[in-house]
């Protein structure tokens, strides 16, 4: 028999006890909200994504046989949501590494003029909080802007594997292969995003051509990480907001490209869906009145 460590929540909520399901939701909705967010790049794409994964696995709740864990089981439905998920407008722009590379080249300019004197070590320092606020929106955006360069199934693989610490075994049942077919597209993402962060982004070489802080002035303009700064300024006054300082480039050694993209912040939906969860469930479920 599989150990779960979430059996007494099943069995709570099988039972219809609205605290349980309630507490479901709470527990796996960030969970959700990070694989859907790194997967789709667009937080307003992420955060619906996110409710329709939820209704999902709570509709479907009573079919759930038992042959995984509750939180695989929650991850295969994450997954197919995703990988058929209508292409974002990023995606249908055929998004390739080397269409990034070649952005990347064309925008490396200066820091804007009132920034200008801020220096990795002042970035460190936290000496301009300012700097330091949209040197770490950048690196999301941008990082997770590359991953869309990855077909749908490496994208996943590699956010299970590389980013979630999925086993091959757990991996293979959330996506519905073989662990030694989801070995190899683990692998093989891993390699297609080694070899172009391994040769472009500072945070795996400090040497590298891509400079976040050079990256503020063309994604401010363009308006690159306007959704994350929402996000980010919504979590900060519902007191969500866990307070970290950019990456910095790595001087010592190169930096692998899962711990690039495990040291990104724990963005949150700009709302609890729980109150939208229940509206559209229309009252399917007996969740307590607040």
């Amino acid at each position: 028999m599989i150990e779960d460590p979430h059996s007494s929540l099943l069995e709570s909520c099988l039972q219809g006890k609205s605290k349980a399901l309630e507490e479901l939701i709470q527990f796996f909705q960030p969970k959700v909200f990070s694989l859907a967010l790194k997967f789709l790049w667009n937080p307003e794409d992420a955060e619906d994504a996110t409710q329709e994964i939820l209704v999902k696995v709570i509709t479907n709740l009573g079919g759930f046989r038992r042959e995984s864990k509750l939180s695989t089981w929650i991850y295969k439905i994450a997954s197919n949501h995703l990988i058929n998920v209508k292409k974002s407008n990023l995606e249908t722009k055929h998004i390739h590494f080397r269409n990034i590379r070649d952005e990347l080249h064309k925008t490396q300019n200066n820091l804007p003029s009132h920034l200008i004197g801020q220096t990795d070590s002042n970035l460190e320092e936290d000496s301009n909080s300012n700097v330091s606020n949209l040197v770490l929106h950048v690196q999301v955006a941008c990082t997770y802007a590359i991953l869309q360069s990855l077909t749908r199934k490496y994208r996943m693989a590699y956010l299970l594997g590389d980013v979630f610490s999925i086993s091959s075994e757990e991996g293979g049942l959330v996506m519905g292969i073989k662990p030694e077919s989801y070995r190899q597209l683990l692998s093989r993402a891993r390699n297609q995003l080694e070899q172009f962060l391994g040769k472009e982004c500072s945070l795996s070489k400090s040497t590298n051509p891509c400079q976040c802080k050079n990256r503020i002035r063309y994604a401010t303009k363009v308006g690159r990480i306007r959704s994350y700064l929402k996000l980010s300024e919504q979590m900060k006054l519902d007191g969500r907001w866990k307070q970290m300082k950019p990456l910095l480039p790595e001087t010592t050694k190169i930096r692998k490209a899962a711990e690039i993209y495990r040291n990104q912040p724990n963005f949150l939906p700009k709302k609890n869906q729980l109150e939208s969860i229940r509206t559209l469930l229309d009252n399917s479920f007996p969740f307590s009145a607040r």
